[in-house]
């Protein structure tokens, strides 16, 4: 995850990405459970929309198993099962389509890609410029996910390559690398940057590539999920989480 940093260090981003990794239990105390499979970046929201779920499903509970998009799709081709899968991006979804073990998917919210600093900005970041400088305290996430080909989308936009001090395993280690202070920029979503409150300050990318979220039923019990998600109660509290509209 951060391998290159000293062992102490290590320690403080590890526990940052265990939140993204966790798997949650949410909503009821009675009726049927179903899995959802969510991208990191959907682990706060996945909370009232777990709760609205088991609200009008009898008190039903909601296991959330939040991690990078293209660790739940491999473990869903290791055998794992699920009743939805929800990715941060559609080539990641396309993968797991492809691979047999999705269909049908449905994008249910945009984000977008945008900076984040520790509070008062030590390292005077300014713009993307910043990730392409070799020896700047910068983190973004591994090519292999969407925030990190999101991330390398942008600085080629600009004809930069990215020359972080590490690649995070997922989007809310990038976040934790700069709230715990082992970074001084990195690149997240919006709703990332939003969930961290007053911990860092963010600085909007121009023209900042924006990733859509598909998701698929995998079960019949999974459709149900799916079906909030796309109505209009799922996607207000998706929009009061800062996700935009598909």
């Amino acid at each position: 995850m951060l391998a290159d940093m000293k062992p102490h260090r290590y320690v403080a981003a590890a526990i940052a990405a265990l939140a993204a990794t966790a798997v949650l239990t949410a909503c009821g105390s009675g009726g049927d459970t179903i899995r959802v499979m969510a991208a990191a970046s959907l682990v706060d929201v996945m909370k009232p929309l777990s709760h609205a779920y088991g609200e009008s499903h009898g008190g039903a509970n909601v296991q959330v198993d939040a991690a990078a998009s293209s660790a739940l799709v491999q473990r869903l081709k290791s055998g794992a099962t699920a009743d939805v899968l929800i990715t941060a991006d559609t080539e990641t979804m396309d993968k797991a389509v492809a691979d047999g073990v999705a269909k049908d998917p449905v994008v249910v919210a945009t984000n977008t890609l945008v900076i984040v600093v520790p509070k008062g900005n030590p390292g005077s970041v300014t713009g993307l410029d910043y990730f392409a400088a070799a020896g700047n305290r910068s983190v973004i996430c591994d090519t292999a996910v969407p925030c990190g080909r999101a991330a390398d989308k942008a600085l080629g936009a600009i004809g930069a390559t990215a020359r972080p001090i590490t690649r995070a395993v997922d989007v809310r280690a990038a976040l934790g690398a700069v709230t715990s202070g082992e970074a001084d920029a990195a690149l997240v979503y919006a709703t990332d940057a939003r969930s961290a409150g007053d911990k860092v300050e963010t600085i909007a990318i121009p023209n900042a590539p924006v990733v859509r979220y598909p998701a698929a039923a995998l079960t019949a019990d999974g459709d149900d999920f799916v079906d909030l998600l796309i109505s209009q109660n799922g996607r207000r509290i998706l929009a009061d989480a800062g996700f935009g509209a598909p």
